[in-house]
């Protein structure tokens, strides 16, 4: 191993991590040479919760020139290389297994500490580890806090999703209801179209089939003009004719003109029959789209709260959570440094 990565991995550490391990490492370097063997590591990676089978492997990778012995920052840099990857709990309730090692390697300290007598690094040490635990406590809380911030955004957004397919849904029935709507207004429109010229047609055709009806007035004149006519006094009977002419001229025209306003009137209650059906279709059109959007929005407030709800229980929850983990955490960080 290079000269320059093992300082790189020493300057990884900061000068309370390195005292730390370096009251560690001068618990078990006995003869207080600046080094310790292959027994001695693998004591070491079994408190640290390491495989100690391969310490002897270790130490000939990291020293092959110095006959399986490792000195302080050979030593730092395999506790550096060789900590076991960080458990990512989704339930947030184990701490970093790389804080579990070193509370325990403060641990050590502070028992080798209080055996020699060396209260006040014993107390330093104690310090040191219940910073490492609040830290640790924050961090973990911090981290399943926002696991469930996220969990929250998910609900949240498969709710909108949710949503947005109901509303696509009911949008797509409503237009499917409207277009049904309006073909049914097109028949009836065009079934009204036909039944009012077939209405027309025979109205016009019944009223002007009938004989006209004239007056008795005009109907002396006519009988005045044929008897003259056959007593052979045509002149006179040409004179009442001009008379009678003129006279039934003026009530034709005046029939007529009752002919039209009854037709037109006729038509007119016809017409408005047709309407009031015309009417009657969209009341129901309407009325029935009313119905459908009432629906709609009944749906749409029980959907809401249901999703609300969900939320609800959700937030419950992982309040529960939150606490259960912070005492799972707590426990399993005050017992990493009970003292032994």
């Amino acid at each position: 191993m290079s000269k320059e990565e093992i300082e790189q991995a020493v300057q990884q550490y900061t000068e309370s991590e390195k005292q730390a391990l370096r009251g560690l490492f001068d618990i078990y370097d006995k003869d207080g040479a600046g080094f310790i063997d292959a027994e001695e590591l693998e004591v070491i990676l079994k408190k640290c919760g390491r495989d100690s089978s391969q310490a002897k492997e270790l130490i000939e990778m990291l020293t092959p020139e110095k006959s399986g012995k490792l000195n302080f920052d050979e030593f730092l840099f395999l506790m550096s290389k060789g900590r076991p990857a960080a458990v990512d709990e989704l339930d947030g309730s184990h701490p970093d297994s790389k804080v579990i090692e070193f509370l325990k390697i403060l641990n050590e300290y502070r028992i080798k500490c209080e055996k020699e007598g060396n209260y006040m690094e014993a107390e330093r040490a104690t310090k040191q580890l219940k910073t490492l635990q609040r830290q640790e406590e924050k961090r973990q809380s911090k981290s399943l806090r926002a696991r469930q911030i996220a969990e929250r955004q998910d609900v949240q957004i498969a709710h909108n999703m949710q949503y947005a397919e109901f509303n696509a849904a009911w949008d797509k029935y409503m237009e499917e209801y409207d277009e049904m709507a309006q073909m049914y207004i097109q028949q009836m429109t065009q079934k009204h179209a036909e039944k009012r010229a077939e209405f027309e047609r025979d109205i016009v055709e019944n009223v002007t089939r009938r004989p006209p009806k004239y007056s008795r007035e005009l109907l002396n004149w006519r009988k005045r003009q044929k008897l003259l006519a056959q007593q052979k006094n045509y002149a006179e009977a040409q004179k009442i004719k001009r008379l009678a002419d003129k006279l039934e001229e003026k009530e034709a025209v005046k029939q007529t003109k009752v002919r039209k306003q009854k037709v037109a009137k006729i038509f007119m209650r016809f017409r408005a029959a047709q309407q009031k059906e015309m009417q009657a279709l969209l009341c129901r059109i309407d009325a029935r789209r009313k119905e459908h959007m009432k629906q709609r929005n009944e749906d749409s407030k029980r959907l809401l709260q249901r999703n609300k709800n969900v939320q609800q229980v959700l937030e419950s929850k992982q309040a529960i959570q939150l606490q259960r983990s912070g005492r799972s955490v707590k426990a399993i960080l005050s017992s990493t440094v009970k003292r032994r």
